[in-house]
């Protein structure tokens, strides 16, 4: 019985995946405007209710878009963030949280215009 009790609860234990993202057309990179400016967009998903996103510019410690209120409490978030001050091609690190301790980072290029 003890046995049965044991396989019940393994086999009953909620497998927990990585956030998945998405690019809109799933591509990772684009030219930004004539002003400096891209919008990046695209597609969340998780099986753990999300908390929160950030976009950090290659070789930076400090995100400089931390949104902790959109996508939060959320598995499907469809994301639009703007992107300003581009002169030289940039890399942006975006970095997807779960509540769950769940952690999705991604590269994105924005070439200059």
């Amino acid at each position: 019985m003890a046995f049965t009790a044991i396989f019940f609860f393994i086999s009953c234990k909620k497998e927990h995946s990585e956030p998945q993202l998405t690019f809109t057309n799933n591509i990772a990179e684009g030219t930004a405007n004539a002003s400096g400016e891209y919008t990046l967009t695209g597609h969340i998903s998780s099986t753990v209710r999300l908390d929160k996103v950030t976009l950090t510019k290659e070789l930076s410690t400090k995100p400089f878009i931390l949104d902790d209120a959109t996508p939060k409490n959320k598995n499907e978030y469809d994301f639009s963030y703007l992107v300003t001050g581009i002169t030289a091609n940039t890399c942006i690190i975006i970095d997807v949280y779960d509540q769950g301790g769940g952690e999705l980072s991604r590269r994105f290029m924005i070439k200059a215009p």
